[in-house]
């Protein structure tokens, strides 16, 4: 099987991708929603990686609640499902998935990381999908 995660957010959206048999996430890239269509670039890429399943990240609050970001990543999964029917959708925490990414790429410069904003985005979606599949094994 091969896994698409997403790390959704309003203006750019990281994706990462990892099978079944190496069990390893990678960052693909970022899609910058005010350049591009999502759904299209989505479709594009379910194409050509052969994608099975999708992995979104939600924003669970620690309390329950279901308000703020995780309605917004709750009304885009409904669009994934409705664009890919048929396709399973599984979410998992992104709890602290930029921090981590952004710990990640420490390596690069402030101006680099400034210049690229969406190297962090599609390293929070390999964090996503890794946490993901470490815990579906």
């Amino acid at each position: 099987m091969n896994y698409l995660a997403i790390d959704y957010g309003e203006h750019r959206v990281g994706t990462a991708f990892a099978d079944s048999e190496l069990r390893w996430a990678f960052p693909r890239r970022t899609i910058d929603q005010k350049k591009e269509d999502l759904m299209e670039a989505l479709s594009s890429m379910v194409k050509s990686e052969k994608i099975d399943c999708f992995v979104v990240g939600m924003p669970y609050h620690p309390e329950g609640r279901a308000d703020g970001k995780n309605v917004v990543v709750e009304a885009f999964i409904q669009e994934l499902k409705k664009q890919f029917p048929g396709m399973p959708v599984e979410t998992q925490d992104e709890s602290y998935s930029s921090v981590q990414a952004m710990e990640k790429t420490s390596y690069l410069s402030k101006k680099k990381k400034q210049k690229s904003k969406g190297i962090i985005d599609c390293e929070a979606a390999a964090i996503i999908l890794q946490n993901w599949l470490d815990g579906n094994k």
